[in-house]
């Protein structure tokens, strides 16, 4: 009998580590979403391992430092949401050297445990690396306000589990760079025409809860085919992409705007909740930009021009104006831009109508 109660306590351990691992590999195989995959198995682990806070931060693509994805506590979320570098606090130590840290009392770690703002305070911490089979991908920390409060088998079992939680981060993450990809063209980054119907579908329902204008702009470069029968196709796709990113650059603002590529030579732009006038006004600053940008082929060919020309249409609430018709209307005012002498913004009134050579050469989407 006395033999039986000694083992018992390793059996409960050896329960739990199995009843935690099959709960994470169910959340892996569910789960394809990085954010709630993290989300999930936190809370997994708190129904097993009690802890006061935690925090998950990924490896920068190029090495350089830590960005934080989670955080558990209201406060931590609000404290801090700039990457860290490494040996830079506990996640950064962890990070550099690729070895989990386990503070019976964290009160005297020289730094940060979870945030560059956190104040050094009594309490336990458990920090561990989520490493591939090349390098650290991610460094996941708990921490208790009480010191002492972790075990050394708590410590051992999230040791076990981080390679199993490294392995379903990375799947989540190649998933959504799979899906991301579907949906952007490669060539320039933008999103893609599918995007675009769905984005545009969904700004009809915003009106429909606000009842705010919306506006959609069509871009096109001017003489492009010239720039491809010139330079070659090489330079084409040069000035798309830079043109791409150039657009990317100027609406990186975490606003509902958004930019596609359209299809060959021609881009458009998402206003959400902009009105006709304003819509105007950015897409003259568009022009601008574009029209005073170091492209690459005007960096060779000093005496070479890139330009472009804008086509504007609004959406207001109770018109009836469809997705197809609203585009409609962006495209003739852009061959209006064109027929005017190109590299200039025209809005869309109910006089323009589209020449029978634009639509003849306009590009068809499923």
């Amino acid at each position: 009998m006395t033999a039986f109660k000694d083992q018992k306590p390793l059996f409960i351990s050896k329960l739990t580590e199995a009843h935690l691992l099959n709960e994470v590999g169910r959340i892996i195989a569910s789960e394809l979403e990085p954010a709630e995959l993290i989300r999930k198995i936190v809370a997994a682990l708190s129904r097993s391992i009690r802890f006061d806070d935690a925090s998950v931060y990924i490896v920068k693509k190029d090495l350089t430092g830590l960005v934080p994805v989670f955080f558990l506590s209201p406060v931590l979320r609000s404290a801090v949401a700039q990457p860290v570098y490494f040996d830079n606090g506990a996640p950064g130590q962890i990070a550099a050297s690729g070895e989990p840290l386990f503070l019976v009392d964290s009160s005297r770690h020289e730094s940060f445990l979870h945030h560059p703002d956190e104040q050094r305070r009594p309490g336990s911490y458990l920090g561990l690396p989520l490493k591939n089979d090349t390098r650290v991908v991610g460094v996941m920390g708990f921490s208790h306000g009480r010191p002492g409060a972790f075990t050394v088998e708590q410590f051992d079992l999230l040791r076990s589990l981080s390679y199993t939680i490294s392995a379903g981060l990375e799947k989540a993450e190649l998933f959504m760079r799979t899906v991301e990809t579907a949906r952007t063209d490669e060539l320039t980054g933008l999103l893609n025409y599918r995007v675009l119907l769905e984005r545009l579908d969904q700004e009809i329902g915003r009106q429909a809860r606000t009842g705010r204008d919306f506006s959609f702009i069509m871009i096109d470069i001017d003489n492009f085919k010239r720039v491809n029968d010139r330079f070659g196709h090489l330079e084409g796709s040069r000035a798309l992409a830079q043109l791409g990113g150039l657009l990317r650059d100027t609406f990186r603002t975490g606003s509902t705007d958004a930019c596609f590529r359209y299809g060959g030579e021609e881009f458009s732009i998402l206003l959400a909740e902009t009105g006709f006038d304003r819509a105007l006004e950015v897409a003259e600053r568009v022009r601008m930009s574009i029209d005073e940008y170091p492209f690459t082929l005007k960096a060779v060919h000093p005496d070479e021009v890139l330009t472009v020309s804008l086509g504007v249409s609004t959406k207001q609430k109770g018109d009836g104006k469809t997705i197809p018709k609203l585009i409609e209307e962006a495209d003739v005012a852009l061959y209006r831009s064109k027929s005017l002498g190109k590299n200039r913004v025209t809005g869309y009134t109910p006089d323009l109508t589209m020449p029978k050579t634009a639509l003849d050469a306009r590009p068809q989407h499923p």
